[in-house]
């Protein structure tokens, strides 16, 4: 018996099966590459379809990401709001505008009161001066009635993820008043500003206007700094977009009067109206220009100079000698000036009783443009313990304030 091997038996086997059947088609091997071919193609146009269709999701997610705008159009509000727009533009996000609400309901006691949901309506929320303030406008019904807020903080402060409200204070600056009636001529304005790189000069003072949609135009003056290169007053016209305006006013010395609220050739303002919340005088205190320089005066030493309004302080712990004082401003009444022992957060931080009691009257300097010169009695030396001067001058009046000492 032949012994044959499993190679031979497999081939012979398949012969018998395949006996009577005609011969393979000369072209049998090239179809089926080129059907092989044909496949791997199709698999490589569905890889590269499903890579669009994740790019395309990818970008879908990445747009969904940006910040929505409000619709510009109609929208629905309660009767007891202003029938305004809209004007957030997405410059500022919205947790952002929510710390404006947080810091208002602190610092009007909300928080105690609040016994149902108050619901905020908002009309502006956006940042101004080239970036580096926020300004906000909004009403809200709460347990504290219907108000109008309005407000502005330094981008600086509020952009980065700081509280609203901290150990009882915050960035903002908030006017509250009662919700107004809508009328024709009815304005909402703020006084805000930037910050300056130039030595010696205050912030532009910038204007930020709200009104009725159908408005088209204002005009405004101010009296400007007086100097060679100085106009008296600072005259200006802004156009408005749905009833928005916002204009760099430049440096100025008082307060922004509205002249003008232009619908067609129609004005609607009877007299002039000062720029600011309407029923909080507070607002109504522009950024004002800082005062003329102050020559210098030899046997002055360790100057510093503060410029500003409103109330602050400066540091002179670390003066020798007598302490003196030379100051320049401008304003309806004159600045006063008290020395106390501590670091000027401590002195400005302290209630008013306390302070009075640690504080020691330096006199006060007239506002008339002119320099003044100071003297004390108050020998300081350097290394003994902090000490500061405290300026306080009423909101509209502008001080630059020289501290030295003399021997």
């Amino acid at each position: 018996m032949e012994l044959k091997s499993d190679e031979v038996w497999v081939r012979e086997l398949f012969d018998e099966m395949t006996l009577g059947q005609p011969d393979v088609p000369p072209d049998r091997f090239s179809g089926i590459l080129r059907r092989a071919h044909r496949h791997a193609v199709m698999i490589a146009a569905g890889a590269l379809a499903a890579v669009a269709a994740v790019a395309a999701l990818a970008a879908g997610i990445a747009t969904s990401a940006t910040p929505v705008l409000p619709v510009s159009g109609q929208r629905h509000l309660p009767g007891w709001a202003l029938p305004w727009p809209d004007h957030r533009n997405g410059s500022v996000p919205q947790r952002v505008l929510d710390g404006a609400v947080i810091a208002w309901r602190h610092q009007t006691g909300v928080p105690a009161s609040l016994t149902r949901p108050s619901r905020v309506i908002w009309y502006v929320g956006q940042t101004v001066a080239h970036d580096q303030a926020v300004v906000v406008i909004f009403e809200v019904d709460s347990a504290a009635g219907r108000r109008l807020v309005a407000g502005s903080a330094m981008a600086s402060q509020v952009m980065h993820g700081q509280p609203a409200w901290t150990d009882g204070s915050s960035p903002w600056v908030l006017y509250d008043v009662a919700a107004p009636r809508v009328s024709r001529a009815l304005v909402i304005g703020l006084n805000t500003h930037g910050t300056t790189a130039r030595p010696g000069r205050n912030p532009d003072n910038w204007v930020v206007l709200l009104t009725g949609p159908r408005v088209q135009s204002v005009s405004f003056t101010a009296p400007g700094p007086i100097g060679p290169n100085s106009a008296t007053d600072v005259v200006g016209v802004g156009q408005l977009r749905r009833g928005l305006a916002i204009a760099d006013v430049g440096q100025i010395t008082g307060s922004v009067e509205l002249d003008q609220l232009n619908v067609g050739r129609r004005n609607l303002l009877a007299q002039p109206a000062t720029v600011g919340v309407p029923g909080s005088a507070a607002s109504e205190v522009p950024q004002l220009a800082a005062p003329g320089p102050i020559a210098a005066r030899r046997g002055f030493h360790w100057r510093i100079e503060v410029t500003g309004q409103g109330t602050s302080a400066a540091d002179v712990g670390r003066f020798h000698g007598h302490l003196a004082v030379r100051a320049r401003c401008y304003g309806p009444a004159a600045i006063r000036l008290t020395f106390g022992f501590g670091s000027p957060r401590h002195l400005l931080g302290l209630p008013r009783s306390a302070a009075g009691s640690k504080q020691t009257p330096l006199g006060s300097i007239p506002c008339d443009d002119l320099v003044h010169e100071l003297a004390t009695k108050i020998r300081l030396r350097p290394g003994h313990s902090a000490a500061s001067v405290i300026i306080v001058a009423g909101r509209p009046s502008a001080y630059r304030v020289e501290f030295g000492a003399v021997r």
